[in-house]
């Protein structure tokens, strides 16, 4: 695997992002007007997620025998960490995300002043580790000449970490940089998010499948990852017939991800197959070991008014996030705060909600911290927060939603009616939300 798939993974497994941008730069950013042909090329056929899991495992073995040998170079651990990042999109394993900055960091070791900036800085980003990411990349610039292909990874990850930050105007002046550098399927993935938060679901619709339409060899992985993205889009309207089929065919076309597997499962939940979807679940949780599943299936047999089965799950779930945290710190405070708020206390949810918002300052970070808000019975910051988030112009059923909830302690019935009826207004299920599903749908 090289880098290039691994920074087109994670364009979407790790951010969902939107913004405006400059006038000055939408020359720079490619607008569709036309309608693309969804799903252009077929993928490869016969290559499910344990085929594809076997596969990247052998590439590891060869790789480290040469890493580790006495002509291994820098471009080794390079290739080791960007293999571990795959293996973890994968596997769902932290241990393998943690490897991947093991190795990259290894790459710097050999040869005083170098090593694989674009891959610590991939590997960083991934575990929203901004600062380090973004020291690398002016790295880069300064120490580097790089080609075109590392150039527009560069400049996009900027991107990324701008819009992290809430810097939406930056973000888009990033994206269209590396528009001009080059093209490719993640720079397409991160602009359909763009268009997403945004609320723009037609664009964002045009810019996924443009992204799909330019990757001509398809993999499996890499179509089933299009296919979520066109699920969660459908999703995020409330269109739950059309998430269904993109989230079954994403099953279908790569067999035994977990990603695609939660997914369908969600929506057999969703569609009122509670039993399939505990039983899919639990299929996901046992084999991944994914507090995730794990805390989802707490809720759905909360809701099934199996407290037994709740108790076991989120106190399975809570030691699964106990050691992310210590693992991966940044990366897990987000998905942690969750946990907190459905199984844990108010007050620790709030600690974390704190330090994931100043870790990454925007809209769904900022969001979350005010549900942590009003978990803790204050919804006065909780509704300034959410102000500040609309003004910028993301747009989600969620933000009104959490409005509401916040308007609702404060006695403004209206305001409350309001929001609520904004909320569906983007999608019709607002109302029917479970928060069951927290930990998908962000």
């Amino acid at each position: 695997m090289n880098l290039r798939s691994v920074v087109i993974a994670a364009a979407g497994a790790f951010i969902v992002l939107a913004s405006f941008g400059l006038v000055s730069n939408l020359r720079k950013v490619p607008e569709i007007t036309a309608d693309p042909p969804a799903l252009i090329a077929k993928p490869q056929v016969g290559i499910d997620a344990a085929r594809a899991l076997a596969d990247i495992e052998k590439s590891i073995a060869q790789i480290s025998t040469r890493a580790n040998s006495p002509a291994g170079d820098m471009i080794d651990r390079e290739e080791l960490a960007s293999a571990y990042l795959g293996r973890f999109r994968l596997s769902g394993d932290w241990s393998d995300l943690a490897e991947a900055g093991k190795q990259a960091e290894a790459g710097f070791t050999l040869v005083p002043g170098h090593g694989p900036f674009l891959a610590r800085a991939t590997v960083s980003l991934a575990t929203h580790r901004l600062e380090k990411a973004e020291a690398d990349l002016a790295r880069i610039e300064k120490f580097v000449a790089p080609d075109n292909q590392t150039k527009a990874d560069a400049t996009a990850l900027r991107g990324d970490i701008a819009l992290l930050r809430g810097d939406f105007a930056g973000a888009r002046s990033w994206y269209g940089k590396a528009n001009v550098i080059e093209k490719w399927p993640g720079l397409y993935f991160r602009l359909g998010n763009l268009a997403l938060m945004q609320g723009d679901y037609d664009k964002a619709d045009l810019y996924y499948r443009a992204g799909d339409g330019l990757n001509r060899n398809p993999t499996p992985s890499f179509r089933a990852d299009s296919l979520l993205r066109q699920g969660e889009l459908a999703l995020a309207q409330g269109q739950w017939p059309e998430a269904t089929k993109h989230f079954a065919e994403a099953n279908r076309v790569f067999p035994g991800w977990w990603r695609a597997e939660m997914r369908a499962a969600q929506m057999l939940a969703l569609n009122g197959n509670a039993p399939a979807a505990i039983s899919a679940f639990e299929g996901v949780a046992n084999r991944v070991k994914a507090p995730e599943a794990m805390d989802i299936l707490a809720g759905l047999y909360r809701n099934a008014g199996n407290a037994d089965r709740a108790h076991y799950w989120a106190a399975e779930a809570g030691k699964g996030w106990e050691k992310r945290l210590a693992m991966l710190p940044e990366a897990s405070w987000g998905h942690a705060v969750e946990h907190e708020l459905a199984s844990g206390t108010p007050a620790r949810a709030l600690e974390l909600a704190l330090l994931n918002a100043r870790n990454r300052p925007y809209p769904p970070s900022q969001i979350l911290l005010a549900k942590a808000w009003i978990a803790n019975a204050k919804p006065e910051p909780a509704i300034a927060l959410l102000t500040k988030v609309e003004a910028t112009g993301f747009v989600s059923a969620d933000l009104f939603l959490t409005q509401a909830e916040a308007l609702a302690m404060t006695g403004d019935g209206e305001e409350v009616d309001e929001a609520r009826e904004r909320a569906a207004e983007i999608n019709p299920h607002a109302l029917e939300r479970n928060p069951s599903f927290a930990w998908l749908d962000h």
